[in-house]
């Protein structure tokens, strides 16, 4: 089966191109980032451009796994629409435009009470896969985390290796009170549990893609420090100040940060149902993120 990956140089999508080249033709797209992954043809396509579409479709994919999402200046919720939402609806409209199933990398934020303008543009790209008429599926990942790949550096650094280098340095900020219930996935089980959606024919479904257990935000620190054998003492931070505080960093992106007091759950049970794959305890997959 050839598979055509955007956002292939992505920490998620990497590691898929390389858990789907063992048994299929992977074509990963990259833009802006260098990608050399072995076993995975890249080809260097802006998929926000008016010719994408059939760059897109030249490549014959028998699936097209969408991963490509932008996310910084996103912006609140019921604010103008910005340059971000409009990219975002842009590479749906040539991923959809090939006519090709459609295995969609979509975010438990849709599930938030505080809303984003990010949450709203993954919905309605939900929603366009839904009403397409194409065989599709949405994943909705909590917190996917594992550790880096040897030789490939992705544009934006994964949220957990950040948070291993702060539980190296013994003292880690936390926005709010860390209590916020988080579900993290090893990002090889997701891997693993998408390709069995492809192969096994695709749902027509979104499915919450979470490990086995909620936890929170000040768990997951305290199991790191102990996979890692560190001490980590945690300075909770008032959720208010840092986000304007990020409204002047770039690499970050206020209205999601004003949204990490939500809980963000993600039962695996329906994705468990139809990929056959059990994800593991974050206390078990924590030690890879040692190193």
């Amino acid at each position: 089966m050839r598979l055509v990956v955007t956002g292939a140089s992505s920490f998620v999508g990497a590691w898929f191109c390389l858990a789907a080249q063992r048994g299929h033709e992977v074509i990963g797209l990259a833009y802006e980032t260098r990608l050399h992954l072995p076993g995975v043809r890249t080809v260097r396509l802006n998929l926000g451009a008016p010719e994408a579409g059939a760059q897109l479709a030249a490549l014959r994919p028998d699936t097209v796994v969408h991963l490509a999402c932008k996310v910084m200046g996103s912006g609140p919720a019921g604010g103008p629409e910005t340059e971000a939402t409009r990219l975002n609806r842009r590479m749906m409209d040539q991923v959809l435009a090939v006519g090709a199933p459609i295995l969609y990398g979509s975010s438990t934020c849709v599930h938030w009470p505080k809303d984003t303008a990010y949450a709203q543009s993954r919905r309605e790209d939900e929603a366009r896969l839904a009403a397409s008429g194409l065989p599709w599926a949405a994943l909705r990942p909590s917190a996917p985390y594992g550790p880096p790949l040897a030789g490939h550096q992705p544009r934006h650094p994964e949220s957990f290796h950040t948070l291993a280098r702060w539980v190296r340095r013994g003292v880690v900020p936390v926005p709010g009170d860390g209590r916020a219930l988080r579900q993290p996935i090893h990002v090889e089980d997701l891997s693993l549990a998408a390709l069995a959606l492809i192969e096994g024919g695709l749902p027509n479904e979104a499915l919450d893609a979470g490990g086995p257990e909620a936890l929170p935000f000040n768990v997951i620190i305290d199991l790191l420090a102990e996979a890692m054998g560190r001490r980590a003492r945690k300075v909770h931070l008032p959720l208010g100040l840092l986000v304007r505080v990020a409204r002047r960093l770039p690499g970050f992106e206020p209205a999601l940060l004003a949204a990490a007091d939500c809980d963000d759950p993600a039962d695996p049970s329906r994705l468990i149902q139809r990929s056959g794959l059990t994800p593991r305890r974050f206390e078990d997959g924590a030690r890879t993120l040692v190193g």
